[in-house]
């Protein structure tokens, strides 16, 4: 019988796990989040839009890719490029500076300067999934860890 209750525990155990932290794909607001550890070297000359103050680059991860943006001299933000509210590819709109994200499909706009929120006249309340940085000086190192 304690066999038995021992073997039940650990199936329900197993069972709560796999609900909460399934495989595949997360999920933030219900926008898919793809894997985005990857470093780069922001001053190079491959990432010209990175070697000015809020100056971005789109890279390859994430499930749409990746907006990386300068916020400072020394620190950056990450967004997936996923509209959380129809999951078209978000768009940075040059009539705002590059402070903009914007949903060519649904007009949603999502501020990119540290917060990832949405702007007032957006469908949906959800902010931006933003990945994890750090910049050592040289390499920029993005994860979703």
């Amino acid at each position: 019988m304690a066999k038995a209750n021992s073997i039940l525990k650990a199936l329900v155990m197993m069972l709560a796990v796999a609900a909460l932290g399934g495989c595949g794909k997360d999920y933030y607001c219900n926008v898919p989040v793809g894997d985005a550890t990857c470093q780069i070297e922001p001053n190079s000359p491959l990432y010209p839009g990175l070697n000015t103050m809020s100056g971005f680059e789109y890279i390859y991860g994430g499930y749409q890719g990746v907006v990386v943006i300068r916020t400072g001299w020394d620190t950056f933000v990450a967004y997936e490029c996923t509209c959380p509210h129809d999951h078209g590819r978000l768009e940075m709109d040059p009539d705002y500076g590059n402070l903009v994200l914007k949903c060519p499909d649904c007009g949603s706009q999502f501020s990119t300067f540290g917060d990832g929120f949405p702007l007032d006249g957006s469908l949906t309340s959800c902010p931006l999934y933003q990945y994890n940085t750090y910049y050592d000086g040289v390499l920029l190192y993005i994860s979703n860890y």
